[in-house]
Parts: C-alpha cells; structure tokens; sequence
C-alpha cells in the first residue's frame, strides 16, 4: 500500500503534531515533578508501553496481510532509535547506545513528525497512532534520560555516533539491494517534499552526510552540559 503524507502546517499536521507535542511535554512535566526511584519507574513504564506498541505493530500488519520483509524490520533510523528505547534500560552499559539515541532518536524524529510519512497505512486508527506515539517517544526519551536521570553527552559522542551510524548504512544500504526494500531511504528519496532531500540517488545521500553531521554537532552544542537552561522546561 502507498504511504499516507500528513502536508507541513496543513489542518491534520497542527492538530496531530499539538496533540504529539502536548503529551511529550506532559511526560516531560510529570517526571520532572517524581523523585529519581519513581522517575526510573516511569520510564520503564514507556519501554515497556513501547515494547507493546512495537510486537502488536508488528502482529496486527501480519493479521492484515500488510507485513513485509521489505517494509516491517526495525532498521530505518527511527525503528533503530524505538528498538534501543525497548532495551536501554535493562542493559548494564547504556552510555553508548544512550549517546546513539539522542542523536539519532531526537533529530531522526523530528524529521519525521515535520515531514510525517505514514507506509503501510489503509486509514486503521492504530497505524496512524503509533506512527506519532512511536516518533515522539524516540524524542521523548533521551530527553528524559538526559535532563531526569543525568544522563551527560560525553565530549565527541556526536562524531562516535555520526561514524556508527556510517556503519549502519554500509551494511543497511546493500541489504536494501538484496531485498529489494529502502531502509533509511538508500536506495531512493522518500515520497515526501523535505529540504534535506537535495537530488537524485545517490547524491542525496552525500549531501545528508554534511547535513547529518552538521545537526548532530548543534544538538550536542544546544544540549551539552552547561549551555541548555533545562529549568527552562521543569521547575
């Protein structure tokens, strides 16, 4: 099934992106006024909601008939960032994928819920659901690790992440050939008008790598330790 495009700043866009945007901020709210214990509770309350949402995705498209290899596995960015909030807290070492998930999971979902691309999507309430549920948490929980539980960004962890991520696509980008899919959009531009899309295959994808480094740079700047008023947000 083709995906279903949410326009920027059309009606659905506002109404959808306030709602996404109050219940983060809420989340964000709420934890800020729990003690730490009860803050790490609530956490795992959202991975464990997240781990919900993301094996009924999974069960409800396979009942559908709409489950496909080259559609459902979690290896666009976004899926990536949902699958480290599911286990980042009952792992021992979470420094690095921490790290990895700010990055990734805050700039990767807010592309998303600027330019919303919903695949697989035939009109089911739930799909359209845990489109916006699934990329606000992404944003939501690095946040929260990083203002709430202390969570610091070590000196060049935006590089560390940037060459990770290189990685990925190395290994994301012939699977793609081989399935035939288009996992983090390499093999062609996703079916949405967005700034950071400048070309035809593969000149895209160079042009994102100065782009990806440049906003992993800014967002370490914007919220290392020291320079981001975070009682701006929780009293």
């Amino acid at each position: 099934m083709a995906g279903h495009t949410v326009a920027f700043l059309s009606e659905e866009w506002v109404q959808t992106i306030s709602i996404t945007g109050l219940g983060m901020l809420s989340f964000l709210v709420v934890g800020s006024r729990l003690s730490m214990p009860n803050r790490h509770k609530l956490l795992k309350v959202l991975a464990f909601f997240m781990i919900s949402i993301t094996v009924f995705g999974h069960f409800f498209q396979a009942m559908n008939g709409n489950w496909l290899v080259t559609e459902e596995l979690p290896l666009h960015l976004c899926g990536i960032s949902n699958l480290i909030c599911c286990v980042i807290l009952f792992v021992p070492r979470k420094q690095l994928l921490f790290e990895f998930l700010f990055y990734c999971g805050i700039i990767g979902g807010l592309q998303a819920l600027l330019t919303p691309l919903i695949n697989n999507y035939n009109g089911e309430s739930y799909i359209y659901f845990q489109f916006f549920f699934r990329h606000g948490a992404i944003i939501v929980f690095p946040l929260f690790m990083r203002f709430l539980l202390g969570m610091q960004l070590q000196k060049f962890s935006w590089f560390q992440s940037f060459l990770i991520l290189n990685v990925l696509l190395l290994v994301i980008m012939p699977l793609n050939f081989a399935l035939g899919s288009n996992y983090m959009y390499l093999a062609q531009p996703p079916g949405v008008n967005h700034v950071l899309v400048m070309g035809e295959w593969p000149y895209y994808i160079l042009y994102w790598e100065f782009f990806i480094v440049a906003l992993f740079y800014g967002c370490y700047f914007i919220f290392k330790q020291g320079s981001f008023p975070k009682h701006f947000f929780f009293c």
